[in-house]
């Protein structure tokens, strides 16, 4: 394998070697004339040097490219050239190109085969940089063959740049503790796909389970009609459960009256002020849950109704008798004038109507009726599977059935009550000493957990939820990965707790620039790079998907350096590298 590296790096192309000045923390290279014209700008190069007595190969990504010319930097020289233009042997012979690498991983041979280094010196100048090719990367790797996985290759290159997605859990292939994730990027910069793609390759581990919040359905689409991801997962032999609001039924009372408080049903009643709708749902509780024997309209009706009870006519019919009763009201109103105008109001109301809205919030709840009936802490309690579940709820409002009632605030509330208890299974496995492994996949996330305080206390309650999560879990084996248009608008703690970020097109200006930069330190010649990104919306032939990408995500980054890498077509390319099947239409 070793000789195999050798004649690999000694066939490659040459393009450079090294100059001066260069330090560890970034390589001055001398372009050679044969090699000005190429389109440098993103290849991976490497070079070959001793180490304490050991042959190293060091890769890196050359970033940024300058052009000097002393002699028309002379004020005389400059006059001539603006008088005759070209000024043979001056311009063009006498230019200088030089170019920044920065490296990501350094490989040592060693007794046992290749093993990862540093470069703990700088190789003297006049060392051959040449490009890095697959033949060099299939030598290098071929201990974590079976590990690598592709998104993309490398920025403005052929060369298909290797990643590894690496479960969560213990044993092979496993890294012992979750990664946090998080894919940014404009609308239309790819971001969404690129994150189907990143599913797939921890999807080829069976012993983790995926579960993904599809506030937009776009996961949940491509499964239903039979895409790639369906596919994929059935050539997987995974299994993959979509669920929206047809099988998804709600559970407790806690539930129960937030929703309630927040169908508009109290306001209705004139009952405004968030106090006197707890209250309110309060003592709908204590109605329901009552034992003793009552009259309605419908006959007489006795015992606890339950949640998934409240549907039936008769359970709204105690409700609606309960909030009439004047003892009932003088605890949702201790003041006899707000009293007096909840009673007017509750007389004047149509009862039918409030049965309409109440039924809407109830249907929720409600088992009956329902395909594939499933409770949240059901869903949770699959990642407890032998093998590992995909689980996609959509939460999208597209196919809402008309019996239920459904809005942001709602929605809001059903994603807390999911957080918190996947936080709490995990926390659960983890005193039993074993760990979830199981990722977490949030669409949409700035919306969840905005940066700026909002006066909607159930997102509050769900960004508090998400920040604890991303703070405890880890440990935990309970990874998320948080899909988001935008960095600036996303909660900061979040950020900072997230180890593989991923950047798509559109994050190179203004605000977004300046998170950028907090994030990836002074790698200046990284966000030079980052902001030549094309847009791939403006293509004008076929559309490219370019993204800079930093932690622990490939071996080709030790460092944790960043990498730049244009997205595979999808689905074709990406399914034929990964899978070497074909995508049928």
């Amino acid at each position: 394998m070793v000789d195999e590296i050798k004649k690999a790096f000694d066939e490659a192309e040459r393009i450079g070697v090294i100059g001066s000045p260069s330090s560890t923390g970034g390589l001055t290279i001398d372009i050679l004339g044969t090699a000005v014209s190429k389109r440098l700008v993103g290849n991976l190069s490497v070079f070959n040097y001793t180490q304490e007595g050991k042959d190293h190969y060091a890769l890196g990504q050359i970033t940024e490219i300058t052009m000097q010319n002393v002699w028309t930097q002379d004020p005389t020289m400059r006059g001539l050239i603006r008088q005759k233009g070209r000024v043979d042997p001056i311009t063009e012979r006498q230019d200088v190109h030089t170019a920044k690498m920065t490296i990501s991983s350094v490989f040592a041979k060693t007794e046992r085969g290749v093993d990862q280094s540093i470069l703990g010196t700088v190789p003297s100048t006049g060392t051959p940089i040449k490009l890095l090719n697959e033949d060099i990367m299939n030598a290098l790797l071929r201990n974590y063959k079976e590990e690598l996985f592709y998104l993309g290759r490398a920025y403005g290159t052929n060369v298909k740049m290797p990643m590894w997605f690496k479960h969560f859990g213990t044993g092979n292939f496993g890294v012992g503790e979750a990664y946090h994730i998080g894919v940014f990027g404009k609308t239309g910069s790819g971001k969404s796909v690129l994150a189907k793609m990143m599913m797939l390759g921890y999807a080829r581990h069976k012993e983790m389970s995926i579960f993904v919040l599809d506030p937009q359905g776009e996961f949940a689409r491509d499964v239903k009609r039979y895409g790639p991801i369906k596919k994929i997962l059935k050539n997987l032999d995974r299994k993959v459960e979509v669920y929206d609001l047809h099988n998804l039924v709600l559970t407790g009372w806690d539930l129960f009256k937030r929703i309630l408080v927040n169908s508009g049903f109290f306001e209705r009643l004139g009952i405004y002020h968030e106090t006197n709708k707890m209250q309110a749902s309060n003592e709908v509780e204590r109605a329901l849950r009552s034992t003793r024997a009552q009259t309605t309209l419908t006959g007489q009706s006795s015992g606890q109704i339950p949640p998934y009870k409240a549907y039936e006519k008769t359970a709204f019919e105690r409700v609606w008798n309960a909030l009439g009763d004047e003892t009932v009201q003088s605890r949702i109103y201790t003041s006899r004038d707000t009293r007096e105008r909840l009673r007017s109001t509750y007389e004047g109301s149509d009862s039918e109507e409030f049965y309409n809205l109440w039924k809407k919030v109830a249907n929720l709840f409600k088992f009956e009726g329902k395909t594939n009936a499933v409770k949240i802490i059901d869903l949770v309690k699959k990642i407890n599977d032998s093998e590992g579940s995909i689980v996609i709820i959509d939460l999208s409002e597209s196919e809402v059935p008309e019996d239920m009632l459904w809005n942001d605030s709602i929605k809001l509330i059903v994603i807390g009550e999911f957080l918190d208890r996947i936080t709490q299974e995990a926390e659960s496995k983890y005193k039993e000493n074993t760990l979830l492994n199981c990722l977490v996949i949030i669409d949409e996330a700035h919306r969840l957990a905005p940066r700026e305080k909002t006066e909607n206390e159930d997102l509050e309650r769900v960004k508090a939820s998400l920040k604890d999560a991303i703070r405890t879990t880890r440990k935990y084996g309970l990874g998320w990965m948080f899909i988001s248009q935008t960095l600036s608008s996303l909660d900061r703690e979040i950020i900072n707790q997230i180890r593989i970020y991923v950047f798509g097109f559109g994050l190179a200006w203004g605000v977004e620039r300046q998170a950028l930069r907090e994030i990836i330190g002074g790698a200046e010649e990284a966000i030079r790079l980052y902001q030549m990104f094309r847009d791939p919306q403006s293509s004008l032939g076929k559309r490219e998907y370019p993204f800079m990408t930093i932690g622990p995500i490939s071996p080709l980054s030790f460092s944790g350096t960043p990498l730049f890498f244009t997205a595979l077509e999808y689905p074709n390319e990406f399914l034929k590298v990964n899978f070497g099947v074909e995508n049928e239409s």
